[in-house]
């Protein structure tokens, strides 16, 4: 597999436990499809380490991309991100990997359902509807524990403001009293709300037991199993 060069661009503090990673990669032949992720590889006293990630960008930025990596005492490279790596610092990454991948013609109605850190490959489906001007009506659900852990949500809540086509809807299983939005886990009652015609295509990332129960959960509603994509980091 073709491995390519990157530095770092930007370390940005996405979340309280989530650093935001943006690389440059100068090789025009580096490609990905919205929803794909890499091999981040790193090296420490000589000895590489790699670990995967999902892109978190649209396809639409050429020569960038951007991951968000959550801390991790047990992984060498997420620890690596979050207390060593510094701007300008040289990596390298894989081509785009995965078959959870969006394109326009799949569907024009998408619904994106995320848990945790789960989120990131639906961000990078949502931003390449946005930034390409796409028509396809895309519901994101998004599910966190902690209010504080909604990676980007000021740029979520004015995309879907923005565009008619947009629609975002976060919910919180550990709200805090200043949380006021949707709580509680996703449920029967939550998708029914969005009102989404049968042609729909779900996106399931996130926790195991999470991407298992939404799949029993939308077959029950009647989804079938062709409709449904899975991602999982298991």
């Amino acid at each position: 597999m073709h491995v390519f060069d990157a530095r770092i661009a930007a370390i940005t503090p996405a979340t309280p436990s989530i650093r935001a990673l943006r690389l440059t990669i100068p090789d025009a032949d580096f490609r990905f499809l919205p929803g794909q992720w890499v091999d981040l590889g790193i090296e420490i006293d000589g000895i590489t380490h790699t670990s995967g990630y999902s892109i978190i960008t649209s396809p639409v930025q050429k020569g960038e991309i951007e991951l968000a990596v959550k801390a991790s005492a047990r992984h060498p490279v997420a620890r690596w991100v979050h207390e060593c790596a510094r701007v300008d610092d040289h990596v390298r990454v894989t081509q785009g990997q995965g078959p959870f991948v969006y394109l326009p013609e799949m569907s024009d109605n998408v619904v994106l359902i995320g848990g945790g850190v789960g989120v990131t490959p639906l961000l990078s489906i949502f931003r390449h509807v946005r930034d390409a001007g796409l028509s396809t009506c895309v519901h994101m659900v998004y599910s966190v524990s902690d209010s504080r852990e909604i990676l980007f949500r000021d740029e979520l809540e004015t995309a879907a403001r923005k565009r008619d086509n947009l629609y975002v809807n976060i919910t919180v299983t550990q709200p805090d009293p200043c949380w006021n939005g949707l709580t509680g886990r996703i449920d029967p009652i939550k998708l029914h709300a969005l009102g989404v015609p049968d042609d729909t295509l779900y996106y399931l990332c996130g926790p195991r037991g999470m991407v298992e129960d939404m799949s029993v959960l939308l077959h029950d509603l009647g989804v079938p199993m062709s409709r449904i994509i899975f991602e999982k980091w298991w």
